[in-house]
C-alpha cells in the first residue's frame, strides 16, 4: 500500500535529475589569438612581415613565414596546454600573425650583422642561438662601447650557421698583428689595403651604397683560403667557409638575403652572367623569379653585400666591369713558415678581441672624418675610398698612404684586366697605328679590330660575333683603357646620312 500523501502518478510526474552543464570549450580562434598576445608584429619596407618574440630580458625577430617563428608558436603552445599546435591551427595562426603585422603600420628595417641608426653603427654580437651573446656594439663619432640586449634599438636577424663575435678589446692589438694570418709582403701597402676593406665591408648602409670586392690570389699554398677564413671571422662569423659560387642567379640572392658578408672560395672562373650578378651585388641590385607554385607571380629580391673570393689566377675578375670594383691582393707563398692549424686557431683566439676593437677604432674614426675627407682624383667608388681614407687614422695608418695605394691598386687591376684581354689589346694596337685616332663605322671598326687580331684569337668564343658586340665590348672596357692607356672612346651620329660612328683616340 501507498505510503500517506504520495500515489504512483506523483511518482510519475516528478522530473528525472538533471546532468551537469560541460564546461564550455574555449574559444579555438581565441586560443591562438592568445599565442600573439606578447608578440610585437611589423613588416620591413618591402612588405615582408616579421615578428619580434619575447626572449629573456630581449625580443628576439623572427620572419612570420620562417622556420624560427613557427617553432617558437610550437613551443609557446605546448608551454600553456601542455599539448601540440596542429598543422592546420599552426598555419591559422601564421595567417593572423602575418595579417596584423601588415595591418599593423608598424615598418622597420631588419639588419644583419651591422646596422644603421640616428648616425651611429650597431654591430650585432650575437650568432644563430637565440640563448647566446645578444649585446651589440653602438660605434660612433667619439668611439664605442658595448650595450646590453635591451638597449639595442635595431632589428638584427641571424641565419643558422652565424657564429658569434668575441667581446671586443680596446687597444690589445696592433695592425700588423693581422699578418700571423694573411701572409701579404711586409714592406708594400697590402694590408692597409686589406684593413681598408675590412672596414668597408662593415659599414652599413641605410639607403643605397656599395662595396668594394676583395679578391685574395697566388699561387698553390699561399694561404688564400685561411686568410679569407680569418677575415670572415673577423666580419660575420659562419660555420659555412669555403663555399662555392652558387650556378644560379636566384640561390646567388638567396645566400645574400641570409648573412651580411658574401665568401667564395678557390674561384677558378667566373662565367659572364655570375659576373654580372656579383657586380650588382657590390653596388646593390635586384634579383627577379617566378613565384613558386604560380605562372604570373613575381619575387623580387634585393641585394648589397660585401663579397670576399679567393682563387689562383690572378685573372678571374679580368672583365672590366668586375675588375673596376675590385681591390686585389696577391698573397706571397708560405716558404718554411707554415704553423699548425692548432697553434694559429689559439693565436687567433688570443688576438680576434683586440682586432674586432682595432675594428671598431677604425669605424668610429670614419664616422667622425668621413665629411671632411676628400680623395685627388676620385676613382670608381670614391664612397667607399673615401670611407677607408677616413678610418685609416683610427687603424694607424697614413690616410694619403691609404689613398695612394687604392688608387695604385686600382690601376693595376684595370692593367692586368686589359693584359688579358684581346679586344683591349687591339684598340691599343689599333689607335698606335693610326697616329694616336682612329673614327670609322660600327662596321668599319668591328673589320678594324678584328684584322690586328690573329685568326686563333677571332674564332675564340671570347670574341665579339658582330658589329653590335664588338661596341658592346668596348664600352664595357671604355673606364680601363681611359685609366690604363688614356685611350678615350666614344660614339654617336652624325654627318649628313645620320650614320654612326665610333672614335678611339689618345688623350
Amino acid at each position: 500500500m501507498p505510503a500517506d500523501g504520495y500515489t504512483i502518478h506523483d511518482a510519475d510526474d516528478d522530473p528525472a535529475p538533471r546532468k551537469p552543464k560541460k564546461p564550455r570549450k574555449p574559444d579555438r580562434r581565441a586560443n591562438l589569438a592568445a599565442l600573439l598576445a606578447k608578440v610585437d608584429l611589423w613588416r620591413s619596407p618591402d612588405g615582408v612581415p616579421y615578428a619580434s618574440v619575447p626572449h629573456g630580458n630581449h625580443r628576439e625577430p623572427m620572419r612570420v613565414a620562417g622556420r624560427n617563428f613557427r617553432a617558437w608558436l610550437i613551443k609557446r603552445f605546448y608551454d600553456h596546454h601542455g599539448a601540440g599546435l596542429s598543422g592546420q591551427a599552426l598555419a591559422e595562426t601564421v595567417a593572423l600573425a602575418e595579417a596584423r603585422a601588415l595591418a599593423s603600420g608598424c615598418e622597420r628595417r631588419p639588419w644583419r650583422r651591422v646596422a644603421w641608426h640616428e648616425g651611429r653603427i650597431y654591430l650585432d654580437l650575437g650568432g644563430s642561438d637565440p640563448a647566446g651573446e645578444r649585446r651589440a656594439v653602438e660605434i660612433s663619432a667619439t668611439g664605442w662601447k658595448i650595450i646590453e640586449p635591451a638597449l639595442v634599438p635595431v632589428a638584427f636577424l641571424r641565419a643558422s650557421d652565424a657564429r658569434a663575435l668575441p667581446e671586443p678589446e680596446a687597444a690589445a692589438a696592433a695592425p700588423g698583428d693581422l699578418r700571423h694570418f694573411i701572409n701579404v709582403e711586409i714592406e708594400g701597402d697590402d694590408l692597409a689595403l686589406i684593413w681598408a676593406w675590412i672596414i668597408c665591408a662593415l659599414r652599413p648602409f641605410p639607403a643605397g651604397g656599395a662595396y668594394p670586392i676583395l679578391f685574395l690570389h697566388g699561387e698553390q699554398g699561399s694561404g688564400k683560403s685561411g686568410a679569407a677564413q680569418i677575415m670572415q671571422a673577423l666580419i660575420d662569423p659562419s660555420t659555412l667557409t669555403g663555399r662555392a659560387v652558387p650556378r644560379e642567379e636566384h640561390d646567388l640572392a638567396v645566400t645574400a638575403g641570409n648573412r651580411h658578408l658574401l665568401a667564395f672560395d678557390n674561384l677558378s672562373h667566373i662565367g659572364d652572367n655570375m659576373a654580372d650578378c656579383l657586380c650588382r651585388m657590390a653596388t646593390g641590385g635586384g634579383f627577379s623569379a617566378r613565384a613558386k607554385y604560380t605562372d604570373a607571380d613575381e619575387v623580387a629580391l634585393s641585394a648589397l653585400n660585401p663579397l670576399l673570393l679567393n682563387g689562383i689566377p690572378s685573372n678571374i675578375i679580368a672583365r672590366p666591369d668586375l675588375a673596376d670594383r675590385a681591390l686585389s691582393i696577391e698573397l706571397r707563398p708560405l716558404l718554411g713558415e707554415r704553423k699548425r692549424d692548432a697553434e694559429l686557431a689559439t693565436l687567433f683566439k688570443r688576438l680576434r678581441p683586440g682586432l674586432l676593437g682595432l675594428t671598431c677604432d677604425g669605424l668610429s674614426a670614419a664616422l667622425c672624418n668621413f665629411d671632411r675627407t676628400t680623395i685627388a682624383d676620385p676613382p670608381r667608388m670614391v664612397d667607399a675610398a673615401t670611407w677607408a681614407k677616413a678610418a685609416a687614422s683610427g687603424l694607424g695608418f697614413d690616410p694619403e698612404r691609404v689613398e695612394t695605394a687604392w688608387r695604385d691598386n686600382r690601376n693595376a687591376t684595370d692593367r692586368a684586366a686589359l693584359a688579358v684581354d684581346d679586344v683591349g689589346q687591339a684598340v691599343v694596337a689599333l689607335v698606335e697605328a693610326n697616329a694616336g685616332a682612329w673614327k670609322g663605322s660600327p662596321a668599319d671598326l668591328y673589320r678594324e679590330l678584328s684584322g690586328l687580331m690573329p685568326e686563333r684569337v677571332t674564332r675564340s668564343p671570347l670574341w665579339p660575333k658582330s658589329a653590335s658586340g664588338m661596341a658592346s665590348k668596348l664600352r664595357r672596357l671604355a673606364p680601363a683603357l681611359r685609366a690604363v692607356h688614356r685611350i678615350e672612346a666614344t660614339h654617336g651620329k652624325g654627318g649628313a646620312e645620320g650614320w654612326r660612328w665610333w672614335s678611339v683616340r689618345k688623350l
